[in-house]
């Protein structure tokens, strides 16, 4: 245990001087963490009225919210010479069901809750996952099973490709100067069939951290809106009201991860992403505009390290 701790104190040492900062892997050494898990869905439409020739706009909100815990146990198989990459087992097991968290009467929703309820049911069975980290934080997961997650999105399912990386007790550390206050910020404009008009931008940055060890904090901002292909339920009646099946869509990520300084290991991260959809109706009488649904996925992830 001398050699490990005195290993771990040099490797910290030199990444006070040497930036970027990165993992650091012992063979034998076990993280456990406790990873909790909300999904909330909400809906936003329209009902109109109409009195004396005008026509009225009253929105509409319903919502469902549902959690769970599980833990987490990553264990180091084995480490590379250089100690910069690993061979990771991390087994998956449910602390606690799922279980509805109440919403105000005036916007409960049965039918989202039970939906909500039918996916956080698919993601309480026991996993065993093994894969390699580099001291980046890559993951290689080949031939590893993917976590069960079907989040009922369009393509591209950004969303569930976010779940599935947050929910995991590591972090890809960026290329950015090592020190308090730094920060990059990438505009992003991706193009292709599913993503028309995209764009957004991906920010980093290293805070401070307050923790009984030494620890530093990573601050990451993604978003991204786009317009996806239009599906009419009536070609027809686009042909007459082009403007009725407009769609948008947007994806939001946001994340700080405090950070061991001595191995670079997650301490503590709250993480969150949602996807929102919305569409124009179609039109009524009286409004200038057609009115709008809209609907949004919010998922939070905490992951925190135990003793």
């Amino acid at each position: 245990m001398l050699a490990v701790a005195y290993a771990l104190l040099t490797h910290s040492a030199v990444q006070a001087q040497h930036n970027p900062l990165s993992r650091f892997f012992v063979a034998g050494t076990e993280e456990r963490y406790v990873v909790s898990i909300t999904l909330k869905a909400q809906t936003q439409i329209v009902s109109t009225e109409t009195v004396a020739s005008k026509t009225y706009v009253m929105p509409v909100t319903h919502a469902a919210e549902v959690r769970l815990k599980w833990r987490a146990t990553r264990r180091i198989v084995s480490a590379g010479k250089d100690s910069g990459s690993a061979e990771i087992e991390e087994n998956l097991s449910e602390e606690q069901p799922c279980w509805a968290i109440p919403q105000p009467g005036e916007i409960s929703d049965a039918q989202l809750e039970a939906s909500l309820g039918r996916l956080c049911a698919t993601m309480r069975s026991p996993l065993t996952l093994r894969y390699t980290e580099n001291a980046k934080g890559a993951l290689h997961e080949a031939g590893v099973p993917d976590l069960p997650l079907d989040l009922g999105e369009e393509a591209p399912p950004l969303l569930a490709l976010w779940l599935r990386r947050a929910v995991r007790p590591n972090i890809v550390f960026p290329s950015l100067t090592f020190e308090a206050g730094a920060r990059a910020r990438q505009e992003l404009r991706p193009s292709g069939d599913l993503l028309k008009n995209a764009q957004g931008s991906e920010s980093s940055e290293w805070l401070d951290a307050q923790s009984d060890t030494p620890a530093a904090s990573l601050h990451i901002v993604q978003q991204l809106s786009w317009d996806p292909p239009a599906r009419p339920a009536n070609p027809a009646d686009v042909a007459t009201h082009p403007e009725s099946r407009q769609r948008h869509e947007s994806f939001f990520a946001d994340s700080i991860t405090t950070l061991s300084l001595v191995d670079g290991s997650v301490l503590r991260t709250d993480r969150l992403a949602s996807r929102t959809a919305s569409h124009n109706m179609e039109p009524v009488a009286g409004l200038p505009e057609p009115p709008q649904f809209s609907s949004k996925l919010t998922i939070s992830v905490t992951i925190e390290r135990l003793p």
